[in-house]
């Protein structure tokens, strides 16, 4: 086991918390990912539990503003290969009319759950059609809607497009999924996490504009 480390955001508007850790992470263990003490993929997929459960507090609990300010600071280890994230040492920061009691209970309600909010699905369903005949999906977490996706039937397997923006901005250029029998929508939710890992990471403003696109599609 690895000494304890500390990642920070800074003071940071709430619309760009999510990458801002994602970079930071990343900067901290530039080195250990060249040595290959830890590969991009579990720092990937780290960033990702970590911002999957900093959105349920942040956006679906405490109903912060991508206008408002936050400061985010947590502890890690790193132990074979996987960063452990010390969850008891999670500190948020809120920059707006809301109280301190409040985050702190919001705070402590969610550390008590918090593999399951991790392990959250994200869902999606179909919203309309393209022009040329592509299905659009909406991607939801929880009642918001994160994400769409342009579907592309190419025989028994589908293309898939789009772009998220929780629980961290991604656009996804191109990904081939097989159908193997199962409807567009199976496939999809069974394989939406994997891709959207894949994906290329942005800011969310170049995450946003791709959704806006996509919705002038419909």
């Amino acid at each position: 086991m690895e000494a304890r480390n500390e990642i920070s955001t800074g003071l940071v508007i709430a619309g760009a918390y999510a990458d801002k850790l994602r970079r930071t992470l990343f900067a901290q263990l530039s080195s250990k990912i060249k040595s290959k003490e830890i590969s991009t993929t579990a720092v990937a997929k780290a960033s990702r539990d970590l911002n999957m459960l900093l959105y349920n507090i942040l956006v679906e609990k405490l109903a912060v503003k991508k206008g408002d300010v936050v400061r985010i600071r947590i502890g890690y280890t790193l132990e074979d290969g996987e960063i452990k994230w010390d969850y008891d040492s999670l500190n948020i920061e809120v920059y707006r009319r809301v109280s301190e009691e409040e985050v702190e209970k919001i705070l402590k309600e969610t550390l008590m759950k918090a593999e399951e909010v991790i392990e959250r699905k994200l869902r999606v369903e179909e919203v309309g059609r393209t022009p040329i005949g592509d299905l659009v999906y909406s991607v939801k977490l929880g009642d918001a809607e994160v994400g769409l996706l342009e579907i592309t039937p190419l025989d028994d397997e589908i293309l898939v497009r789009g772009a998220l923006t929780s629980p961290e901005p991604v656009i996804i250029e191109k990904a081939k999924l097989k159908l193997e029998g199962r409807e567009p929508i199976e496939v999809i939710e069974d394989k939406l996490r994997e891709i959207s890992e894949l994906g290329r990471r942005v800011g969310r403003e170049e995450a946003e504009e791709a959704l806006k696109k996509l919705s002038e599609l419909v």
